[in-house]
């Protein structure tokens, strides 16, 4: 990897991409730019304390990991309105968002001195009409002119989508439906009644109604609609 090529390193990784590779590049990227930190973020809900920041997996010591949720970090609302409000990059320091500067620091803010935890980035993915997630570096110090940051986060939109895509081929590797139970699901997806199902794949409709129903139960549905959404969203019908 040529130094501080973010882009570069994700587009010479070879498919079919691993998460293992996928976040060995992350980690690679993020020493690179001199970070100690980096993580992949989620933002899953909204509930009555406001917008939270899932840590999905990264480099984080699990001491700092749990200390961090325990103080709050996770729902900083300045940092959550960031995100959502605005599709670029937030580049933040410690002093400034949580007074580690200060003469008698808070919890938090001593949390964060302690652990070198003092600047850094988080690069928000979005698809294309929702917040997918974000990833995070951080360190002692965040030393990015704009063309880097943009390099980064053209580096993280390809990093969520590879890793999507890494996570759809596993899926497929374990898809947990019979044949004939994958030939169900795709018919009832088009809108096929069981006993149309069953026309044309010479079976009776009592023996559709059987497969679709052990098809539901392996996915964990609810119905038949709500079966076809998840194969379909795991990879188990392509």
């Amino acid at each position: 990897m040529t130094e501080r090529d973010a882009c570069g390193a994700m587009r010479r990784l070879d498919a079919p991409w691993t998460e293992d590779m996928l976040t060995q590049a992350l980690a690679a990227i993020a020493d690179d730019f001199g970070f100690t930190y980096w993580a992949v973020l989620a933002m899953p809900s909204t509930d009555e304390g406001g917008a939270t920041m899932q840590y999905v997996f990264g480099n984080w010591p699990k001491p700092f990991e749990r200390a961090y949720e325990a103080r709050g970090l996770h729902r900083f609302s300045l940092m959550m309105r960031a995100l959502k409000a605005d599709p670029m990059p937030f580049v933040w320091d410690a002093a400034t968002l949580y007074g580690t500067d200060e003469a008698e620091p808070s919890p938090a803010a001593r949390l964060l001195i302690d652990n070198d935890y003092l600047a850094g980035a988080i690069f928000p993915v979005w698809g294309l009409t929702t917040f997918n997630g974000a990833v995070s570096f951080a360190g002692h110090s965040c030393q990015l002119s704009d063309e880097e940051v943009r390099e980064l986060h053209l580096a993280c939109f390809a990093f969520f989508g590879m890793l999507a895509a890494a996570r759809f081929i596993e899926n497929q590797r374990r898809n947990p439906l019979t044949t004939r139970e994958r030939d169900c699901l795709k018919l009832a997806m088009l809108g096929k009644t069981s006993s149309e199902i069953g026309a044309i794949l010479s079976l009776s409709e009592h023996t559709v109604s059987q497969y679709l129903t052990s098809a539901t139960r392996k996915m964990n549905a609810s119905n038949r609609t709500h079966a076809v959404a998840l194969a379909a969203q795991s990879g188990y019908l392509s």
